[in-house]
């Protein structure tokens, strides 16, 4: 792959552009879904491509190609040539030049390669077995899956950045259907790993049977303003919409509510809140961004104070400052964007168990709809509907649904008062989080 970037970069400098920039990418990915204990699908893809970036006096020409032919790559210099020729300059837009080593971080695990077929097949089987199995009431499992993906990543520029890496996942996912006297319910499950060995299928399936199960019966509750617990996936949601409030690009354009608040208390003292792309198990470690700047650990909240922002090398060099290593690409045919790598959510921790002993009222929330457009990063203001338990005098009672949970984003921060001991993590955004405990919640039900 090497020799096909470099050959990018000499057909680049033959058309005249001095800085140029090229990403590689191969990787496999498969996906095996059963229902009643049978094979229903069973795919496998490969992705290989290149992208090329040419930079001419602030402007930028992009263009990629999965064609690696001689003929597509010459097309594809061409173009990207073009494009940077009509494109409108930009006084911070310049190629990345080298920052340092890359991370000591290794996102791959041999395993996951030598895995067989029926192996994989063989742990989307016990997800489904072990959902059915868990409760008599579970009647469906519409999704019992595995699914993995295994690739290498390739970037060499006319400034010295050069490096490869190879990284992969796998997960077991399961989402099942409960009913009881005409009602219907559902719950979900994911476990998450390097390498087969790392899922535990059986706990996927009995924790989506179990989501699933507690909410049979569920009706609204009396409205109230009542603390709350965000579960782990709701938690990981919540945290993953006000990360991207975080980033250096939604404060220059002004579509942060943490715009010029630096140093000021934005969470209650005991959150810490830090982005991580070096962890060994993170599931979006890297040694290096999409821009090939070293991963990093970058303090976002500590101590309920706000620490600073994620820039990637174009908001760094807007703001005078370093890129955070969060320049992250979706793949060879996309340009890189701040984003955070593995969100972790930490801080002292409080067994669960006596959280909700500890509480007269309020309620588990276990699932929340319409997190994502009911949650606005910019005024920080929310509303959005939700599923759980209630809780009364240190007890879970009954199932709740069709309930309200509205606030603002700074004034849920401020009031979290305690975090759960169930930390994990959960994908769809890389966030590792435990329950948070949540003062103060207005609950709009009957």
């Amino acid at each position: 792959m090497f020799e096909i970037l470099d050959a990018v970069l000499e057909r680049a400098q033959a058309l005249g552009a001095a800085d140029v920039e090229v990403f590689g990418e191969r990787s496999t990915s498969r996906r095996i879904k059963v229902y009643r204990q049978e094979v229903e699908q069973l795919t496998a893809a490969q992705r290989r491509g290149v992208g090329v970036r040419v930079f001419s006096g602030g402007a930028v020409g992009h263009a990629y190609t999965s064609d690696l032919s001689d003929g597509a790559l010459d097309a594809l210099v061409r173009q990207a040539v073009d494009n940077a020729a009509v494109s409108d300059p930009d006084e911070f837009m310049a190629l990345p030049r080298p920052q340092g080593e890359p991370a000591d971080v290794h996102p791959y695990d041999a395993r996951l390669a030598d895995a067989t077929d029926e192996q994989r097949i063989a742990v989307a089987l016990e997800v489904e077995a072990a959902a059915l199995a868990a409760d008599p009431r579970v009647k469906t499992v519409e999704d019992s899956m595995y699914v993995d993906a295994d690739g290498d990543v390739f970037i060499a520029s006319t400034a010295g950045v050069r490096g490869s890496f190879r990284a992969g996942q796998c997960y077991a996912f399961a989402y099942v259907l409960a009913e009881e006297e005409d009602q219907v319910e559902t719950g979900y499950s994911y476990g998450v790993g390097r390498a087969l060995e790392d899922l535990d299928a059986a706990s996927v399936g009995s924790e989506a049977a179990t989501r699933a199960t507690r909410l049979l019966g569920a009706r609204k509750c009396p409205s109230m303003k009542a603390p709350v617990i965000l579960d782990p996936f709701v938690s990981a949601a919540f945290f993953g919409v006000l990360s991207s409030a975080l980033t250096a690009d939604a404060v220059q354009k002004n579509r942060s509510l943490f715009a010029g608040r630096e140093g000021e208390r934005v969470a209650g003292d005991l959150l810490e809140l830090v982005d991580d792309g070096t962890l060994p198990d993170g599931l979006d470690s890297a040694p290096f961004d999409g821009e090939g700047i070293p991963s990093g650990r970058t303090p976002l909240i500590s101590g309920g104070v706000l620490q600073g922002f994620l820039y990637d090398t174009y908001t760094a060099r807007k703001a005078g400052r370093a890129s955070t290593g969060n320049g992250m690409r979706g793949g060879y045919s996309s340009l890189p964007g701040v984003r955070p790598s593995n969100l972790v959510v930490a801080g002292p921790a409080t067994p669960l168990d006596e959280i909700v002993a500890g509480m007269e009222q309020g309620v588990l929330v276990t699932d929340a709809v319409g997190i994502h457009s009911g949650a606005n990063p910019i005024s920080g203001e929310f509303s959005v509907g939700i599923s759980g338990v209630r809780i009364e005098n240190g007890s879970f009672t009954t199932p709740v649904r069709e309930v309200t949970l509205a606030g603002d984003i700074v004034g849920m921060l401020m009031g979290i008062r305690a975090l759960g001991d169930d930390a994990r993590w959960v994908p769809g955004g890389s966030v590792f989080t435990p329950s948070v405990v949540i003062e103060g919640m207005s609950i709009g039900g009957t």
